[in-house]
Order: C-alpha cells, then structure tokens, then sequence
C-alpha cells in the first residue's frame, strides 16, 4: 500500500508541475485547455479537503506548511496516513 501511495503521489506532483508550466508558459490547443481544467479540479477537490479536515490536522499537531503543501497536492492519499 505504501508503493501505491508513494507512486500516486508523484504522479499528483508531475500533474501539478504541468499544470503550473501552463499557467506560465501555456500550452497551445485543447491539450492546455484540458491541463487547465484537470488541475483546478483537482486543486479545488484538494482545497475543500483540506478546509473539512483542518481542524482535525491542528488537534493532532500536524498543521505545518509542508503537510498544507502536501495536501494541496496529493489530498487524502497525504492527510489519511497522519491521522491514524
């Protein structure tokens, strides 16, 4: 289960280095239009989680800059394992 949570991690952290080359230097056609809309998507998912489990995360000690920045990226697969 670890590997599976390692490996979509990094594809979380490969989609949203895409979708940030896009937001600077955009990429022309459906593909940019598609990375566009995948990853707000998927940032607004990963916001609202993170606004539903916060103060969950603060009661356990684990409201540091490196999880909110881990949780934006790869939500539940972050914030599930720090809770247990």
């Amino acid at each position: 289960m670890k590997m599976f949570v390692m490996i979509n991690k990094a594809l979380f952290l490969v989609l949203f280095a895409v979708f940030i080359l896009n937001l600077l230097l955009p990429f022309g056609g459906d593909a940019g239009q598609w990375i566009m809309r995948i990853g707000l998507v998927v940032l607004g998912v990963h916001v609202l989680e993170l606004l539903v489990i916060y103060k969950k995360l603060q009661a356990a000690g684990h409201v540091t800059a490196n999880n909110i920045f881990w949780i934006l990226v790869a939500g539940i697969l972050h914030w599930k394992p720090l809770l247990k």
